[in-house]
Formats: C-alpha cells, structure tokens, sequence
C-alpha cells in the first residue's frame, strides 16, 4: 500500500472498525473469535503466546464455555492498555511449551491443557483436556507427568484431579461433563466409546459405557432431532437392547434436572449387580 492512501481521520471514520491499539479492519469484514485472537497477537507483538481457552480455540477445540472468555496472551513485557476483551499474563511459557500454528504462537495442547488444569473449574478444564488430549495425544498420566516437570506453581494442585478424570476417548463435550458427574458422583468409571458386536455384525458404538454389566448412557445432542437420525437410533437401541444392554439417553433437559442421570444410572448398575 503506498503511504498516505489511508490516513488517522480516515481510519477513525465508518470505512474501519478498530480492534486494538493500531489495528484496525475495514468495517465490511465480519467479527469472529479467530479474528480477535489475531487482533491481540498483532497488539501484544511477535513474543506473545496464546494460552489458556484462547489455545484451546486456536487448536480448533469447539469446547469453550459461554459467555467466551476473554482473548488470552502471556507476554514478558508490555505497557500498554491490553484490548477491551483481552486478559494478559505477565509469563513467559517455556520454549518447548510453544509452537506455530496458521502464523501465530500458541501454547501446545498439553500445555494448553495444564494451564486450565490450574485455572478454571475442574469440570470445564477435564472438557478441555479430553479434547486436547485427543488432538495431541496424551492421556491423563502424561498430563500428570508434565505437570510435576514443571513443579509448583498457581493452581497447580487441581492438576492431579483433572488428569484423573479426563479421557482423550471422548468425543463431546456432553460426553465428558456427563462422564465426569458419574464418577465424581461415587459409580464406577465407564468406557467411553464402547463398540459392541453381535458376532461379526457392528451394531453400535455408545458414548458411555459398563460392558461389564451392560449398562449405557446415550446424549442426544440437536443433531439427533432430525427425523432420520432419530430412526437410526431407535433401530440402534432396539437392538442393543434385544442384546440384553440397558440404554439410558440423556438430553440437555435431562442434564439439567439436578440428580436424574446419577439416579438413573445407579438404579440400572443396582439392578445390574455392580453395585
């Protein structure tokens, strides 16, 4: 772009939207998450590192809470104002803790996975770490294990809990709070994505399970709504159940009635001997 072509008075009018301290884009582009994590790399300078849920997002790990949580750096030095939207830690990761991914420095997903270990509730951080785990396979003793190379610091004895519970098998968020409830609820902890077979016939692959006994906990998401998944399913059950299996499917309204899948749950395992 040749100098002068766009101008202080021009870049404060309608034609761009400012995203940080000398960033700004042309008002016609859309608003996204990605889009603020870049506008905070380019504020906080070439050594800041994206951490935290911002990592998480930039791995491609749809997993965040809601409201999302501000855009995350950790940088050494900076004097500046951070963004409306931007949290800064004052850290420097270690270098074998970063990476480039699509131009910008993150914080590897084990690493990414430690830190919310330490700093946001145990729940959320074990949702976090089973997709991270899955994507840059790593199971909670590995966790576990790069948390003590890294000893003692903010948090850090929460990391313990979160490797404990978490499971790379996973495959959704529901799956894993659902998961995480039972167990820290006092049931025996289950296998997350067991195949059963009828013979050589394939005839489901379920999200929670007690093979042992069993017993299975389905979450029907939205895209269990439409009229063909729904039948697919309802083939699928009826013939886990002709197997002898006992299926208990949990939506969201489910989810939120406080105690229904743990009472479920432990009615079938009670009935199933297990407990």
């Amino acid at each position: 772009m040749r100098r002068g072509l766009v101008t202080w008075r021009v870049l404060q009018g309608p034609g761009f939207r400012r995203l940080a301290h000398d960033t700004y884009v042309t008002s016609t582009v859309p608003d996204s998450p990605d889009r603020r994590i870049l506008a905070v790399t380019t504020w906080a300078g070439p050594e800041a590192v994206v951490t935290g849920w911002s990592a998480c997002r930039w791995w491609g790990c749809e997993v965040l809470p809601r409201p999302e949580p501000p855009v995350e750096v950790a940088v050494e030095l900076r004097r500046q104002s951070p963004p409306v939207g931007c949290r800064v830690r004052r850290c420097r990761p270690r270098d074998q803790d970063v990476t480039e991914k699509d131009g910008v420095r993150v914080t590897t997903p084990i690493r990414t996975a430690y830190d919310l270990a330490r700093l946001v509730p145990v729940l959320d951080a074990v949702v976090a770490a089973d997709a991270l785990g899955r994507l840059g396979r790593f199971a909670g003793v590995d966790l576990a294990r790069f948390a003590s190379e890294l000893g003692t610091a903010r948090g850090c004895r929460k990391v313990p809990e979160v490797s404990r519970l978490m499971d790379p098998a996973s495959e959704s968020p529901m799956e894993s709070r659902v998961r995480v409830d039972l167990v820290r609820a006092g049931l025996p902890v289950p296998v997350s994505q067991h195949e059963v077979w009828d013979g050589r016939r394939f005839v489901a692959r379920l999200d929670l399970a007690w093979p042992q006994w069993k017993v299975a906990v389905e979450y029907d998401g939205w895209d269990h709504t439409a009229e063909d998944r729904r039948g697919r399913d309802v083939d699928r059950v009826d013939a886990l159940r002709r197997l002898g299996w006992v299926v208990i499917t949990v939506t969201a309204r489910q989810y939120r009635t406080p105690g229904w899948i743990e009472r479920r749950v432990r009615e079938a395992l009670v009935e199933r001997g297990a407990l």
